[in-house]
């Protein structure tokens, strides 16, 4: 298993980018390119939940963590996207600590939590590492909850003192629409309520993540941000193709 290491999380700044077009392609590039951890998002991407499989094959390309954004706290779908290999699931839109504590039953074995037991998944590699898998999935399994409204933000003390939460991850567009600045990342009050989730993450012993952009890596880095992405697959094609332009039309 390509587990993020926790202990690297609380020291480091470790380096992703977020993977949305549901090519198993794509994500074999980005794998071999370097990022600690990937983050395959079935949120807003264009990948299913058939297609989760292969991405987290290709993963193997590297030694990047592979971690899938959810539409919702679901424990059927968290069952099976674990059970596929996940090292973490992130959760989008949790506003209080009821919700943070319905993330981590989803995700956790028994006593923790209320995941099924299965013995031949490819988590496991089929059966073959089974008792390794099974001793260590609660502890090393990653749980980030997006913080990306005024609510979850008064109530980032509660939810990062859940036991088994382990990132309040930043949300930052649809932070900064909800706060009534959209897209305003530096504006007071955006920048404030970034500063106060990652205040509460480390009163908690928790680590706080975002979405960082460009001309704000530094301040983000600065401000204690631990689990950093940068940019998307599709992204890069997009500024890749019209920079290749720009060359032929010169």
């Amino acid at each position: 298993m390509q587990w993020i290491d926790k202990q690297r999380l609380r020291r480091e700044t470790l380096a992703g980018t977020f993977l949305n077009l549901g090519s198993a392609t794509a994500v074999e590039i980005a794998a071999g390119v370097g990022f600690d951890w990937l983050l395959i998002d079935l949120e807003h991407g264009s990948g299913s939940l058939a297609d989760l499989r292969g991405m987290l094959l290709a993963c193997r390309a590297g030694n990047a963590a592979p971690v899938v954004r959810l539409r919702s706290v679901d424990p059927d779908t968290v069952k099976f996207v674990m059970d596929s290999g996940a090292a973490g699931v992130m959760f989008p839109f949790v506003s209080s600590a009821d919700e943070a504590r319905k993330a981590v039953r989803c995700m956790k074995y028994p006593p923790l939590g209320r995941r099924g037991v299965a013995g031949v998944i490819r988590a496991t590699d089929y059966g073959r590492n089974w008792q390794q898998y099974f001793e260590e999935a609660n502890d090393k399994s990653l749980v980030i909850v997006q913080i990306e409204t005024p609510e979850a933000v008064a109530a980032a003390e509660e939810i990062a003192a859940v036991e088994g939460v382990d990132v309040l991850f930043v949300g930052p567009l649809d932070l900064s629409v909800n706060l009534g600045h959209p897209a305003d990342f530096g504006h007071p009050d955006v920048a404030n309520a970034f500063q106060y989730v990652v205040d509460c993450c480390e009163r908690q012993g928790k680590s706080a993540g975002i979405l960082t952009k460009n001309g704000f890596i530094r301040q983000h880095k600065e401000q204690g941000f631990r689990l950093l992405a940068f940019g998307s697959d599709s992204g890069a094609i997009l500024s890749g193709m019209q920079n290749d332009l720009t060359e032929l039309r010169s």
